[in-house]
């Protein structure tokens, strides 16, 4: 029973991984990414426009990493771990030694290729479905020189996959990246201890995915423009150029043209310019423009606030900021932005209204200081 239970699950998840290749052309991200998404989980793939925040994770996944983390990095992954984070580490580029020998572990080089790696203990980590076998492709082991660890997946010559408890959560370590490839999800044994990876995780756990390279706020790198006006001595002088003539202008009374006449007596008041702007919505029966405008500047500072795009069509915008961590409990934000949708007349009463409840979510949110009920009124 427990075999055919095992055979049906390998199945749905070929089948799973085979679909989304199929898909490629229609789908954004990295195979795993799409995978984990497919299994429902919220996931963020850190990269240098959205470095990793670990506070907003519940499982931190570096996969294949190119460079190293720094040491300040890896000391909040663990500090990330021990508070109850799940941390996945897959790879064997020795630029990882550092975060391995941060838990007592070493990447160790084996004489020869190591294609396939057998189950260690007689007793399952994973009981539900057991996997008897993985294909790793890798050229190292993994050695514990420091502490205990729950050696999984290996050979005579050495684990591959091992586990370990630090303070309230739990890390997997795993000498082969080709396990989370294209090729290796394919395979039976590697599907599966993915799915028994992730069957440890909370439903709908929000999951932060680096492959390649592990970015954080301190080490993304700067935008180019940031970069050639910062670190370039052309930059620097333009910078200084500014700065003086800046200060020039200033010092002299004047910004750019003429200086104005103070008695002028021609210029309009600012009550003068608002009451007209007022009489001209008005007359043009312009509240859904109104209402527009409202609504696109609620979101762009909803997008700038949690780093979402606020062109995004209603339900994926919702969908990315619950991603971002924004939380929604009693769905006020979602019954608002979807009010702010213009659908036939509205009257200068709700346009009213919904202004008013605009301005006190910001308020509450401290996000935006525009005032459009007063504008309305």
């Amino acid at each position: 029973m427990r075999t055919f239970r095992t055979s049906a699950l390998n199945l749905i998840l070929v089948t799973l991984v085979c679909s989304i290749l199929s898909c490629d052309s229609f789908e954004y991200g990295s195979l795993l990414f799409r995978v984990l998404r497919k299994m429902e989980f919220r996931v963020t793939e850190i990269s240098a426009v959205y470095p990793a925040h670990l506070n907003r994770y519940d499982v931190l996944v570096l996969i294949d990493l190119k460079k190293s983390p720094t040491e300040t990095e890896i000391q909040e992954i663990q500090s990330f771990v021990n508070t109850g984070g799940t941390l996945i580490v897959a790879g064997d580029n020795q630029v990882l030694d550092g975060l391995f020998s941060a838990y007592g572990l070493e990447l160790r080089r084996l004489p020869r290729r190591l294609e396939f790696s057998q189950r260690i203990p007689d007793e399952p980590f994973f009981p539900q479905y057991p996997v008897n076998e993985i294909r790793t492709s890798t050229d190292f082991a993994i050695e514990p020189f420091a502490r205990e660890v729950a050696k999984l997946c290996g050979t005579e010559n050495g684990a591959v996959v091992v586990t370990l408890q630090d303070g309230g959560g739990r890390a997997f370590f795993i000498a082969s990246a080709y396990l989370f490839r294209k090729d290796g999800l394919r395979y039976d044994g590697n599907s599966t201890l993915l799915y028994n990876l992730m069957s440890t995780l909370p439903r709908k756990a929000r999951i932060g995915l680096a492959e390649k390279r592990y970015y954080t706020v301190d080490s993304k790198p700067l935008d180019p423009f940031t970069a050639l006006v910062f670190n370039t001595t052309v930059g620097l002088g333009a910078v200084y150029i500014f700065l003086v003539l800046f200060v020039f202008l200033v010092l002299r009374g004047r910004r750019f043209g003429r200086p104005l006449d103070v008695h002028d007596r021609s210029r309009r008041l600012s009550a003068e310019y608002v009451h007209a702007m007022t009489a001209l919505y008005q007359k043009g029966n312009t509240r859904k423009e109104i209402l527009r405008h409202i609504r696109d500047k609620f979101r762009a500072n909803l997008g700038n606030r949690w780093r979402v795009n606020p062109t995004l069509d209603t339900p994926t915008f919702l969908e990315e900021l619950a991603q971002r961590g924004f939380v929604d409990a009693d769905e006020q934000l979602t019954n608002l932005i979807t009010d702010l949708e213009p659908s036939g007349d509205i009257s200068e009463t709700e346009l009213l209204d919904i202004a008013q409840r605009v301005e006190a979510y910001c308020e509450t949110a401290n996000i935006g200081k525009t005032k459009w009920a007063a504008r309305i009124g």
